[in-house]
């Protein structure tokens, strides 16, 4: 099949669509998708869909403890990794049946060798699909952000953090607390998970369709709104080549912040004596932010 020029009214005459036609009713499809999307992300607890991020952070090495000297710092257990999955955003597509073709005209019809037809389903498909889907991508249809409070444009999907990064909090430790706990984690940064609200675009001439006594009319806004999100829902999930999936990194747009992962990247050795016959030593987590890994949530056509 091909792409074709659907046929609208103008005035009283038929005229074939123009491109701003066809950009206004790209950008009308995808903002009706946005207000219904049929490729939806959500929150979850565990075992999400989309792949596992880590978060590490640095712990305290175990103490050490002696009778009558302390342990060197070459004796004295080092600092320790600590790493906590993330696997908390899961993807889901809905169950669609492809849009009916009733009585095959109802889709628009447009003008070959001198004759009007109607579309096939197909070439709808193959007319508005493929920049729709770009267009809703080009939309950031989900955002990761740093507050529960959504950007403007978007609802929150969770207050539940779906990655956080933390870090060892040096100022925890103390020689005179050997033996100190070894995990005592800060938290740096939480990212949430946000969804687009769409912002409306309107038609500037909607296309022409032959009704059931094969007659030429228009289309209603209401009337192709309903067929236009029939069809894009319905592509994301099954059209291959136009399904829009999400993932973590990899190629695709980058949907909002990145959600980085920091440690401490030094440590400091620390000695405790206790009484006169009890001496202590700790590696402590210390030294100033890395920036271990960055993880964007992305969007693409496969």
């Amino acid at each position: 099949m091909a792409a074709r020029t659907p046929l609208k009214l103008n005035g009283t005459n038929v005229r074939e669509m123009s491109s701003t036609d066809y950009d206004n009713i790209v950008a009308r499809t995808a903002y009706l998708y946005l207000t219904d999307p049929s490729v939806t992300l959500s929150q979850v607890g565990s075992s999400g869909s989309l792949d596992a991020m880590s978060d590490t952070r640095t712990q305290a090495g175990a103490a050490t403890t002696h009778a009558s000297s302390f342990r060197s710092e070459g004796d004295t257990p080092n600092v320790e990794t600590v790493t906590v999955s993330y696997d908390k955003i899961t993807e889901a597509t809905a169950s669609l049946s492809a849009p009916a073709d009733t009585n095959n005209i109802r889709f628009p019809v447009y003008i070959t060798s001198g004759n009007i037809k109607a579309m096939t389903l197909q070439e709808m498909y193959d007319t508005y699909v493929s920049d729709a889907v770009d267009a809703i991508i080009a939309a950031l249809p989900y955002q990761i952000g740093t507050s529960t409070t959504p950007p403007s444009g978007y609802t929150n999907v969770s207050t539940t953090a779906v990655f956080t990064d933390t870090r060892a909090d040096a100022g925890a430790y103390s020689a005179g607390g050997i033996t100190e706990t070894q995990d005592q984690p800060t938290t740096i940064t939480n990212y949430y998970l946000h969804r687009a609200n769409g912002s409306s675009t309107a038609y500037s001439a909607t296309p022409m369709y032959i009704d059931s006594n094969q007659n030429l009319k228009e289309y209603t806004s209401a009337e192709f709104d309903a067929i236009m999100k029939e069809v894009i829902r319905y592509t994301t999930v099954n059209d291959s080549g136009n399904t829009m999936r999400f993932f973590i990194d990899g190629s695709g747009t980058s949907l909002g912040t990145g959600m980085v992962n920091t440690k401490l990247n030094s440590s400091t050795y620390a000695q405790r004596e206790v009484g006169g016959d009890d001496y202590r030593t700790q590696e402590f987590p210390a030294g100033s932010a890395a920036t271990i890994s960055t993880y964007y949530l992305k969007a693409r056509k496969v």
